[in-house]
């Protein structure tokens, strides 16, 4: 019997062993080229040169790559040359330009649900507390909601900067300065007491 429930102890361990590994192996040069041609709509891999593959924490992996591009420019009035279209595959091109407009919405899109998130914790925090976090920056702000309020740390818009923060007892205002990086200008992302007074609705 013993050696029953020994057998069945070491194959329950070498199950979750197994099941461990299959969940936490590496990234793979082979599949990190696939999964980057795919992901920037190249028809074949063989074009994506894998650099270096790094571990992150918690199931994240940073790859550096670089991948072969052909980019077909034209000429404007004034003789500049300006790239309008990458070929992503055999006769395919892609216009730059519409890439650009559809990362930009994206990062649009993005920006404005982190600020929706973030705004949602300030509210909670109001019912419970029965006011406002009082701070002048983004920061400050993050650093009163979390983690009771806001599941993860939300300091930074789709560019890369700080979120704006000015908030009182009994109103705020929570701003990305959109893709210009401008203030008060038309692409801004503002919350104001829990909704959206400027900036694209999803």
């Amino acid at each position: 019997m013993k050696s029953i429930l020994r057998v069945l102890a070491l194959v329950a361990l070498a199950t979750s062993i197994l099941w461990i590994v299959t969940f936490a192996r590496d990234l793979g040069a082979r599949e990190a080229r696939e999964k980057i041609a795919a992901a920037v709509g190249l028809d074949k891999p063989n074009g994506v040169h894998i650099k270096a593959i790094s571990a992150g924490i918690g199931g994240e992996a940073v790859v550096e790559a670089q991948f072969d591009a052909a980019f077909r420019f034209t000429q404007d009035k004034q003789g500049n040359w300006n790239p309008v279209e990458v070929r992503t595959g055999d006769r395919r091109w892609e216009s730059i330009e519409l890439i650009q407009t559809a990362i930009r919405k994206e990062k649009t899109l993005r920006t404005a649900a982190d600020l929706r998130t973030v705004a949602t914790a300030l509210e909670a925090f109001h019912r419970e507390r029965g006011f406002y976090v009082a701070a002048d920056t983004g920061a400050a702000l993050v650093d009163n909601l979390a983690p009771r309020f806001l599941g993860s740390i939300i300091r930074l818009d789709a560019w890369s900067r700080e979120f704006q923060y000015n908030g009182t007892a009994e109103r705020y205002r929570l701003r990305s300065l959109g893709p210009d990086g401008k203030a008060d200008t038309g692409d801004d992302i503002v919350f104001e007491n829990g909704r959206m007074v400027k900036g694209i609705d999803e």
